[in-house]
């Protein structure tokens, strides 16, 4: 005799598959491979940023061609049209091309904790005495950051506009950079020159969509 399992088939089985769906929702930026000055540095040549959010974090995964632990990543994030900075809180020479940030990344992976560092700009410089020292994720050739929504005045709705770089020790430039899709400079002594910003909305985080589709379940059945 065939036994049907019917989680198959009933309403629990699309919504378990809209949350699957839900679980991994975010937004993918490509960039191009082999767009750096040393197209030998794969380490440092970005393939794609995965962002995505819940209702209180947001998450950027960045991904590269290979991984070596000496790789240094900024991430520079502009929440507030009109204000910030055209610095970076590091002061690597880095042109952000008109962009006012307000916050900072900065991280290695040569650590394997309290290995990054947010640091948000005043109007009056940066805040290093505020700054906050987290820890990245690795795997592979992603490494992650997960900071809070709140500690940069976000929700949902909010647009954030972004740009991400790869780098070296001491004081390189940008080596590669999310936001060009060829060279951002012609070598380590050559500041970097960034591209127009990505923007990132943060939408509601899966545990609304979950909530929701549970009631619609419920509703169904009682009828």
């Amino acid at each position: 005799m065939k036994i049907q399992n019917s989680f198959r088939t009933g309403p629990a089985c699309l919504l378990f598959a809209s949350l699957t769906s839900l679980a991994s929702a975010g937004q993918n930026f490509q960039d191009a491979s082999f767009d750096t000055f040393d197209n030998g540095l794969a380490n440092l040549d970005i393939t794609n940023v995965w962002v995505s959010n819940t209702a209180t974090d947001i998450t950027f995964s960045v991904t590269t061609r290979e991984f070596q632990s000496w790789t240094k990543y900024m991430i520079f994030l502009e929440t507030t049209i009109g204000g910030g900075t055209g610095t970076n809180a590091w002061g690597r020479p880095i042109d952000l091309s008109g962009a006012q940030i307000d916050y900072f990344v900065g991280s290695w992976v040569d650590q394997s904790s309290n290995n990054s560092q947010f640091v948000a700009n005043n109007y009056l410089g940066w805040d290093w005495a505020s700054a906050t020292t987290f820890s990245n994720v690795q795997n592979g050739n992603t490494v992650s950051w997960t900071i809070s929504l709140a500690s940069m005045n976000l929700s949902i709705g909010s647009v954030v506009s972004f740009d991400v770089a790869t780098s070296g020790g001491g004081n390189d430039p940008g080596v590669d950079h999310l936001s060009r899709n060829t060279s951002a400079t012609t070598g380590w002594g050559s500041p970097s020159v960034a591209g127009a910003f990505l923007t990132y909305t943060v939408v509601p985080g899966p545990g609304a969509f979950a909530l929701l589709g549970l009631a619609g379940l419920v509703s169904r059945r009682r009828r």
